[in-house]
């Protein structure tokens, strides 16, 4: 019984740590509301482009963490499988879906790229290494944190599947099927929620970042 409760408990902090809405309460601790301002968008892009190049780090960071915290700890077993649903990537994506449809904003919420990169570090750092590579190199070509984000979606999606295929048994890049799943689902969003970035990417309107 103990065993259950504990299941449920830790599905529920991982959903609720991820609708934590960090951007929108550094927004707020220096007056603003980030969601009247910039893309009205409480992620660190908006973050940064609102309130400066630091908060957009610390953004990042909190909502980085929401995705990597139960995920790391189950799958690196610092807290026993005992108490783990399934697959340790269920975790990130509760977090990723926290993130999205924020119970603290009324089921409204950013755009889940931090929070997937989480989920993506907690379960498997060295392809997190592969897609922070690939959102920087976009990032320095295109100066569009948009195009690095979806970019490095698709990378992270093409890699896990690869990963699953192959099942290598080495350095955590056994991958089950719940992280593809996990990391499908995270891309989806991605792109959903980045559907007027798209648009403008194509008619060459994407806003470029200043602040980097």
């Amino acid at each position: 019984m103990i065993k259950v409760i504990l299941k449920c408990t830790f599905l529920l902090l991982s959903y609720l740590i991820g609708a934590i809405p960090f951007g929108y309460l550094l927004g707020k601790s220096k007056g603003i509301d980030i969601r009247e301002h910039g893309s009205k968008n409480i992620g660190a892009t908006n973050t940064g482009r609102v309130l400066g190049k630091k908060y957009a780090i610390i953004a990042f960071f909190c909502d980085f963490l929401k995705g990597a915290l139960f995920t790391f700890l189950f799958r690196f077993e610092i807290i026993s499988s005992t108490y783990m649903l399934i697959s340790p990537a269920i975790y990130g994506l509760l977090a990723v879906l926290g993130h999205t449809f924020s119970v603290f904003l009324k089921f409204k919420g950013g755009k889940a790229v931090a929070t997937s990169c989480g989920l993506i570090f907690g379960y498997c750092p060295l392809l997190f290494v592969l897609v922070m590579i690939t959102f920087f190199v976009t990032l320095r070509i295109s100066k569009m944190v948009s195009l690095g984000s979806l970019i490095s979606s698709l990378i992270a999606t093409i890699g896990t599947i690869i990963l699953y295929i192959i099942k290598l048994d080495f350095l955590s890049l056994n991958i089950d099927i719940y992280f593809l799943l996990s990391i499908i689902i995270a891309t989806i969003i991605i792109f959903f929620r980045h559907k007027q970035n798209i648009v403008r990417i194509f008619n060459k309107e994407e806003s470029k970042v200043t602040w980097i």
